[in-house]
């Protein structure tokens, strides 16, 4: 908004994910649970993608212009234990909350919008605000899954494709060969990270080809 611009460097980024592991690793988030993202394009929701993997946690991003209806369906079928979402998105949540057993916390990204956060949601900042910005990331085999994205559900009840950990060898080559990414490069991927391409090629390739 208002043309603002906020600069993250790599080192940043490391610093913040790493406070983000810290958070969820305190609320009793182990290795292989889902954590689900509901979320604009906002740093923070790079922030959390990239904190889930190191705690070993298995990213679950969904579509942001999603209903209750598909939201409800993904989470449940994962057996999500987390919801990270902003308060403009939370509505959709509350519609549904009652239907999903399995998810333990709601995480409110309330910051940006000044928004107050409800007694039985978690804000954001105040567990990741004071967390260290030091971690020991999880140990995960090539083939430990990272990644949860879901079929668009055209065809039927949309189907959980899980992506492993070895995946980022591909998204490097092809970010690097492809994509033809170098280090001076500014890059933009317009796919928002609730589909594979906003999270393969708007994340893993940019990122561990280091540009911008």
């Amino acid at each position: 908004a208002n043309d603002e611009v906020e600069t993250y460097t790599y080192a940043d980024f490391k610093a913040q994910s790493n406070k983000v592991a810290n958070a969820l690793k305190d609320l009793g988030i182990q290795k292989g649970e889902r954590v689900f993202i509901l979320s604009d394009r906002i740093p923070e929701l790079y922030f959390s993608c990239f904190g889930i993997l190191k705690l070993g946690a298995i990213m679950a991003p969904l579509f942001s212009a999603f209903g209750p209806e598909p939201i409800r369906e993904r989470v449940a079928r994962a057996e999500g234990s987390v919801i990270i979402t902003t308060p403009k998105l939370l509505p959709k949540v509350n519609a549904i909350r009652s239907e999903l057993p399995s998810v333990r916390h709601v995480i409110v990204m309330a910051h940006r919008e000044g928004a107050t956060v409800a007694d039985e949601d978690i804000d954001y900042m105040s567990i990741v605000g004071p967390a260290s910005e030091e971690f020991e990331i999880e140990r995960t085999g090539a083939e430990d899954w990272s990644v949860m994205h879901f079929t668009s559900g055209t065809t039927g009840l949309p189907k959980g494709a899980a992506h492993v950990h070895n995946a980022i060898v591909s998204q490097y080559a092809t970010g690097k060969y492809a994509l033809d990414l170098h280090p001076d490069d500014i890059y933009w991927c317009t796919a928002d990270p609730g589909w594979v391409t906003g999270t393969s090629y708007g994340m893993f390739a940019p990122f561990s080809n280091g540009v911008t």
